[in-house]
């Protein structure tokens, strides 16, 4: 994790649904324990809901931002001014509210030369800032964590779903753009609770807690192997060697949500490849 400890660090938000799942959280505490490479410019929340389980935007959102506290203070990060809450709701129920989230990602992308938000929810909130102030558009890149492969014949999955209006925003906008897609490639980085346990048990109380939330994180019940989705995204910003990725041209998005390949779209990055024992090592 000290590859790039002698170079400018790199100016990055995380934007994170941090209760949805334990991936989250170990995304958090990835970055947090990464600061040799990343300034910290924010920590936002992003929007996620589950009906089955009366959990609305406002009520997640809550949640994920005393979860963000929470872990800062375990690893004593000053979250002054660095934790966000982002949108209420998503932009294909109509929602273009500005938020705090929006406000601080165009605060800090017109400050710096560059800033990378790595975005590991629903892209809402960054679709909104993009819209609100486009010359953030030339100023950030956003890595993120959606959708499905190429080889899918849908994207029905959680970050991508939820808001897909807002993914057509950010794909439209021409912002340099990298996906990690789910399945086919971050679906590979799966562990189990016995790894877990033998590389983290009692190593701190917040070893133990991301322990717990891995084996039951309250929303899908318990489980002995899970993918830790989120870790993709800041392992990619830390290694890029770890990846293989390919540019392409920017798909369309059709109305069953699956990609409609083209070939005189602006570029964007999706990878497809992730040496999953490079990261666990890291």
């Amino acid at each position: 994790m000290s590859l790039l400890q002698n170079t400018q660090k790199i100016n990055v938000i995380l934007d994170t649904d941090t209760y949805n799942e334990c991936d989250d959280q170990f995304a958090l505490v990835y970055m947090l324990k990464s600061q040799d490479i990343f300034n910290i410019e924010a920590i936002t929340v992003a929007p996620y809901s589950h009906k089955q389980r009366n959990e609305t935007v406002i009520s997640g959102q809550e949640k994920s931002y005393n979860e963000i506290l929470k872990i800062c203070n375990w690893l004593n990060f000053n979250t002054t001014n660095k934790v966000f809450k982002g949108a209420e709701d998503y932009i294909c129920n109509g929602y273009n509210e500005i938020n705090n989230a929006v406000n601080k990602i165009i605060e800090a992308a017109l400050k710096n030369d560059k800033t990378y938000i790595m975005a590991i929810g629903a892209i809402t909130n960054i679709a909104l800032a993009i819209k609100k102030e486009p010359k953030i558009i030339d100023k950030i890149e956003v890595i993120w964590l959606g959708g499905h492969s190429l080889l899918q014949n849908n994207n029905l999955e959680f970050n991508f779903r939820q808001d897909v209006n807002a993914v057509k925003i950010v794909f439209d906008s021409k912002v340099k753009l990298t996906i990690i897609p789910c399945k086919n490639v971050a679906s590979n980085l799966r562990t189990s609770i016995y790894e877990l346990k033998h590389y983290l048990k009692d190593k701190s109380e917040l070893c133990n807690y991301l322990i717990d939330r891995f084996y039951n994180d309250g929303y899908h019940g318990i489980q002995e192997r899970r993918v830790i989705w989120d870790i993709s995204v800041i392992a990619y910003m830390i290694n890029k060697k770890w990846f293989t990725s390919e540019v392409i041209s920017c798909p369309n998005i059709k109305k069953d949500t699956s990609y409609e390949i083209t070939t005189n779209n602006h570029k964007i990055t999706m990878v497809n490849y992730i040496d999953v024992d490079k990261v666990y090592s890291d």
